[in-house]
């Protein structure tokens, strides 16, 4: 029975889980990413992550074969360095060397929302499938795609940056630093910020006794 470690870094929390060759969860840790805080100390967070998750599953570190991470941003899969990841503040971040060097494993990294695509056709709802498009929605909007059973990664590994298509013009100002991206009106973030902004409007909204805070 073979063991894998996959690390899920958000803008908001750190998830690990342990999968078996069935692909199986097993095991599962999370942790708050703290953003903002320097990338050493998050990189530090999830390496602590998938070792709870480790432990979760009653698998010693030593039985697992490989790490796989999903960062929210652009993540060169061949040099392991996230180099923009607006939610989390990095840039030029060379977290593969670094993890390493922590955890002793053979380390992926990947987009996160590619990650998720990956996951669905092999494992999840999308099983089977040759083409599909997988959409998250967390702190960003990410997406990913399969074209013919392989992902699709684009020019520097942003072709399925969904979340940064712009959708109104001049529009809101989104974290990447530019206006009216479907991030800034879609992703959580961008929701709260909607319904801030309709309270402000409508003082005598329900939400202001829902929400008083």
């Amino acid at each position: 029975m073979g063991y894998y470690m996959g690390i899920d870094l958000g803008g908001t929390n750190i998830k690990a889980g342990v999968v078996d060759d069935a692909f199986r969860i097993i095991g599962r840790a999370k942790a708050k990413t703290g953003i903002p805080r320097p990338a050493e100390e998050v990189m530090d967070a999830m390496a602590e992550c998938a070792k709870a998750a480790a432990a979760d599953a009653g698998v010693p570190w030593e039985q697992i074969r490989q790490v796989g991470i999903g960062v929210p941003g652009t993540a060169n899969e061949e040099t392991g360095v996230v180099e923009y990841a607006n939610n989390l503040l990095f840039e030029n971040v060379p977290m593969r060397e670094y993890l390493q060097k922590r955890l002793h494993k053979e380390i992926d990294i990947t987009n996160d929302a590619n990650a998720a695509a990956l996951g669905e056709v092999l494992a999840g709802a999308a099983r089977g499938a040759s083409n599909a498009v997988a959409v998250t929605l967390g702190t960003g909007v990410g997406g990913g795609i399969i074209i013919d059973g392989r992902l699709f990664t684009g020019f520097h590994y942003g072709g399925a940056e969904l979340g940064h298509m712009g959708i109104v013009l001049g529009g809101r100002k989104c974290t990447c630093g530019r206006r009216g991206c479907l991030e800034a009106y879609a992703s959580a973030t961008g929701l709260i910020r909607s319904t801030k902004e309709a309270m402000e409007a409508f003082p005598d909204s329900l939400m202001w006794e829902l929400a008083r805070e």
